[in-house]
């Protein structure tokens, strides 16, 4: 199959006028002009999208995909209040609850130009799910609110590590986190930590999200004080701050740092040195009032930075494209180039992925959208200023048709109706509790 369009825009290339993606599931073989591509390829199809922009798949590097289905139910709060409705509502769903819910937020992700995930998972229904829909990345299987003592035992309720070695033989990798540092105690921390440098995989925190979290780590007092005694075992306030917290425990190295809203000029020093990098998600920042990511300071110190939406129950939508111009709100100065490329190949990179995904390269997984923008001779800045869910013509998903004339490749309303039951179980407990 060969994909072209008015522009290709590789991501680790100059964009090509009249260009073409040549497909051979699942990977990319080549990349050029259409012309170039039809006369050495004769024998493949050619499908065509005048108007639009070839781009890689794009990579949302934090969400939540089991949230999906109840992420109206929860609706909007403070954030400590917001974390309490998360806990109420999670705690009333079931294995089938979770994976309808993921497969739901994994096919608004596919519709939206996203083929790659940083995901939550609460158990070995989310990357099977989203697999399903042709949804790839890192699951990052969550651990908190028990003891040390009680890692391994937990991580073998959630079928960790047997599916995550089935996982390896795909595109999928399970990864590990461990929540954030009032959710789970120095000591699980640091054993989460572990059995992910010694499996080999990606392991992620919430830090530095809120300032309930930085006034808790200071001095033991705030709205996160009875949510730590509760979950966060052997937990005291270290009287520092949560990415040196992190740094004191040993849990920072490689780690991939998501929000880091309250991050201080130190800190950002010390996720330059050791972390995988940083995920931003401005609009989830905003909407539970929490602030915005220093966006600026973490670019001019080198910090590697990726985009994630963070969960639906946080946000307007899974938009990606959204999120792009909600980060240049915050930074005028990131060039329209940068910005696709934090949206794809450096997002790719912070997950540990960057030599199969995020760029149009012949070896590649064949991730690739196209992007209905109209006229253009700037086609990074069209795709950045007009781009969204809605002119997504077409998503390949390792060299598999997702989306076809703006809509999904699989019947949706399944899906869609499997999310709403769900959704008016979840009012149910949540009435109740």
């Amino acid at each position: 199959m060969i994909i072209a369009g008015d522009w290709v825009v590789p991501v680790s290339g100059a964009p090509i006028r009249e260009g073409a993606v040549v497909v051979r599931a699942p990977l990319i073989i080549d990349v050029g002009t259409l012309d170039a591509m039809r006369a050495r390829y004769p024998e493949l199809s050619v499908r065509e999208h005048p108007g639009c922009v070839i781009a890689p798949g794009l990579v949302n590097a934090h969400t939540h995909l089991a949230l999906t289905s109840v992420a109206r139910v929860i609706g909007r709060a403070p954030f400590p209040e917001w974390l309490g409705r998360v806990a109420a509502v999670m705690r009333s769903l079931d294995a089938d609850d979770l994976a309808a819910s993921c497969t739901h937020g994994a096919l608004m992700s596919i519709r939206a130009g996203v083929t790659t995930v940083g995901d939550v998972a609460y158990g070995p229904e989310a990357p099977a799910a989203a697999a399903d829909v042709g949804l790839d990345g890192v699951f990052f299987f969550e651990v908190l609110g028990i003891s040390q003592d009680e890692l391994h035992q937990r991580l073998a309720e959630l079928e960790y590590p047997a599916d995550a070695e089935s996982c390896r033989a795909g595109r999928t990798v399970c990864g590990l986190t461990a929540h954030a540092p009032y959710s789970s105690g120095p000591g699980l921390i640091r054993g989460v930590y572990r059995v992910a440098r010694e499996r080999g995989v990606p392991f992620t925190m919430h830090l530095a999200e809120s300032d309930a979290e930085v006034e808790l780590l200071m001095s033991g007092t705030g709205s996160f004080a009875s949510l730590a005694a509760r979950l966060a075992h052997g937990f005291t306030p270290p009287a520092c701050r949560p990415i040196e917290y992190a740094h004191r425990l040993g849990a920072l190295d490689g780690t991939i740092a998501v929000h880091c809203v309250k991050a201080t000029t130190e800190e950002i020093g010390l996720l330059a040195r050791e972390a995988a990098g940083v995920v931003v998600c401005p609009r989830s920042n905003r909407i539970l009032g929490n602030g915005e990511p220093p966006v600026r300071e973490l670019r001019a110190r080198g910090v590697r930075l990726a985009l994630g939406t963070d969960s639906l129950a946080s946000n307007d939508d899974l938009d990606l494209f959204a999120e792009a111009r909600a980060l240049l709100a915050l930074d005028h100065t990131i060039e329209p180039e940068r910005l696709l490329a934090i949206m794809t190949i450096e997002g790719a990179s912070v997950l540990g992925l960057a030599d199969r995904v995020g760029a149009l390269e012949q070896g590649r997984y064949a991730d690739v959208i196209a992007v209905h923008v109209g006229a253009t001779d700037d086609p990074v800045r069209a795709l950045i200023e007009r781009g969204s869910a809605a002119p997504v013509r077409t998503v390949v998903s390792a060299g598999v048709l997702r989306v076809v004339d703006g809509r999904p490749a699989m019947l949706s309303r399944p899906i869609e109706n499997a999310s709403a039951r769900v959704a008016e179980k979840a009012a149910r407990a949540l009435r109740a509790s």
